[in-house]
């Protein structure tokens, strides 16, 4: 019994917050991807990988999903494979824990559900809710709030890495991250209403405001400083946001389909990273909202 599934990664956010006691964040899929296999059977061999942490966690997700189904005698040899970078924000243990959710469900021949996937990746860890198709606003850390919000546009996506990690499981933990998030409230409320009517009327404005208010109101949280910059460079040039990775170090310029920022403008992202004293690379990639799928 064998099947292989892959899960986009997730750009940062698009809006991230607290509202009242609900936690939430608005997810924004692109293509980067995980990619699990499972070999399920009575008796299979030892993963040759298993001391990475990302294996564990996808391990963990495929024996409760095993469990899920009353078929936790199995055992299961789990093969995990990403072009996500990880650590820098970009969901990739959440990718890793749908992947396998996905991929062992299908090795059993029986279909797993979005809710289901979601109530198993928040059993391990926070996660984002790349495990729906689209954009969707989730609670990252109970999961009290699910709500589709429809396909993300096409856009292309330009990620900042500086290769900074953050461990998403230490940031949940911050001893006041309640209080500054309660700080940030009424900013989060406008920019989470500008995104919902970005996504109601398809219009991109509102949609790339979200994204730069939400992530400049988190400079309180997780300071990033070229971001301030980097969203004024990304103006001139007609992006159409700018958002960032609100439990990591990723930072995110979306343009529209096609449109190919010029060579100034890059030079200009070359001078803000040099007067910043940071090395980075930049990630080419664009919005994928098919979500998680098997591969045949």
């Amino acid at each position: 019994m064998r099947a292989t599934a892959i899960c986009p990664a997730s750009c940062g956010e698009i809006v991230q917050g607290m509202i009242g006691d609900c936690n939430f964040l608005i997810t924004c899929p692109i293509a980067l991807y995980t990619k699990v296999s499972v070999h399920l059977g009575v008796n299979v061999p030892i993963n040759t990988d298993s001391d990475k942490v990302y294996y564990h966690k996808a391990l963990q997700a495929v024996n409760k999903t095993l469990a899920f189904f009353g078929m936790d005698h199995l055992k299961a040899f789990v093969t995990v494979s990403s072009n996500i970078p990880r650590g820098i924000g970009l969901a990739s243990s959440t990718a890793d824990i749908t992947a396998a959710c996905l991929a062992a469900a299908q090795a059993l021949g029986k279909e797993i559900s979005n809710d289901t996937i979601a109530d198993i990746a928040l059993s391990i860890e926070p996660s984002d809710g790349i495990m729906y198709p689209g954009a969707v606003l989730f609670d990252h850390i109970s999961g009290r709030l699910r709500k589709s919000l429809g396909l993300l546009p096409e856009l292309d996506v330009y990620i900042i890495d500086i290769g900074q990690q953050v461990d998403t499981e230490k940031f949940n933990g911050i001893k006041d991250l309640k209080e500054k998030n309660k700080q940030k409230e009424q900013v989060v409320k406008h920019a989470l209403r500008l995104a919902l009517k970005a996504f109601r009327q398809s219009d991109l404005k509102p949609l790339g405001n979200a994204m730069k208010m939400s992530a400049v109101a988190h400079q309180s949280i997780l300071f990033k400083s070229h971001l301030t910059d980097i969203i004024d460079i990304s103006d001139r040039y007609h992006a159409v946001g700018v958002n960032v990775a609100h439990s990591g170090s990723a930072i995110g310029v979306f343009f529209e389909k096609g449109q190919i920022p010029p060579e100034d403008f890059w030079k200009e992202i070359r001078y803000i990273m040099q007067a910043h004293n940071m090395s980075y690379r930049i990630i080419k990639t664009y919005t994928d909202s098919k979500g998680p799928r098997i591969l045949k």
